[in-house]
C-alpha cells in the first residue's frame, strides 16, 4: 500500500509534514535510517536533504517546515550539542510548543550527546538499546496512539526489525501505507502492477521489483519484501 507526498516547489508551500527531524549533520546516518523507516510506518518526515533545493534560503525553508510540521523530533545524537543549526531549531520548536500550549518537541536519544537543561523534564524515546521498540513508540505517538496500547503491543510482538514495528502498529489498529514522493509513486504506477488507484494504491512489490524500474525503486521493493511483508 502506498501514499503520495508531493515535494514540488508549489506543494512544499502547503504541505504539513508529520515530523521535522532536527539533528546535527554529523548524526546524519542515523537520521537517514530513521526517516526512511518512518515512511514505511505511514509517517511523512521532513529531512533537510530530501526537501531543500538549490537556491533555497536555508532559514526560510527550515523555519517554514518547523512551523508547518505537527511535531519536531529533537535527535540527540553524539554531535547534537556541537550543531548551531540544531540548537536554533530546538529553540524554535520549544517556542512553538509554548505558543500552542501543546506538546510539539519530541526528544529522542540515539547517542551520547548531553541533554539540554530545558529538555531534562521531558520524557525521551530511547533508540540506544532497542531501535525497533523505540521506532514503534515514535510511530505510534505520531499516529496518536495511547502509550498503554503501544507498550502492550511491544510486549506482545517484541519487534526486532521493521516488520516487527509494522506488526506493532497493526496490533493497535494502524495498517500503515508506505509514504513516497511523487516521482517514486508515479514510477511504481507506471509498471501497471497496482490494484487500486488514487492518492493511495495497493501494489504487488514482487511484480514491481521484477519490472523495468530504477535501482532505487527496486531497493524499496526489496525492503518491503524482506523486512515488512516477510
Amino acid at each position: 500500500m502506498m501514499k503520495i507526498v508531493r515535494r514540488s516547489i508549489d506543494a512544499r508551500v502547503h504541505r504539513e509534514p508529520d515530523v521535522f527531524l532536527s539533528h546535527s549533520s554529523r548524526d546524519k546516518e542515523f537520521v537517514r535510517r530513521l526517516s526512511e523507516d518512518l515512511t514505511f510506518c505511514e509517517i511523512d518526515p521532513w529531512l533537510d536533504e530530501w526537501e531543500i533545493q538549490a537556491g533555497d534560503s536555508l532559514f526560510d525553508r527550515i523555519g517554514d517546515a518547523l512551523e508547518k510540521s505537527r511535531y519536531t523530533a529533537i535527535v540527540l545524537g553524539d554531535h547534537f550539542s556541537d550543531s548551531d543549526w540544531a540548537r536554533i531549531e530546538l529553540k524554535q520548536a520549544l517556542a512553538k510548543e509554548r505558543r500552542k500550549g501543546a506538546v510539539h518537541a519530541l526528544p529522542i536519544i540515539c547517542g551520547n550527546s548531553s541533554i539540554p537543561a530545558f529538555l531534562e523534564d521531558k520524557v525521551f524515546i530511547d533508540f540506544r538499546t532497542d531501535y525497533h521498540a523505540a521506532l514503534s513508540r515514535l510511530a505510534a505517538h505520531l499516529h496518536g496512539i495511547e502509550r498503554i496500547r503501544i507498550e502492550d503491543a511491544i510486549r506482545f510482538c517484541r519487534p526486532k526489525d521493521l516488520g516487527g514495528t509494522i506488526e506493532c502498529l497493526r496490533d493497535v489498529g494502524i495498517e500503515p501505507y508506505i509514504v513516497l514522493g511523487e516521482a517514486d509513486f508515479n514510477e511504481i504506477i507506471a509498471t501497471g502492477h497496482v490494484l487500486k488507484m488514487g492518492d493511495k494504491v495497493r501494489f504487488d512489490p514482487e511484480a514491481v521489483c521484477a519490472s523495468d524500474v530504477s535501482p532505487r525503486i527496486r531497493r524499496l521493493m526489496r525492503k518491503l519484501i524482506d523486512e515488512v511483508w516477510r
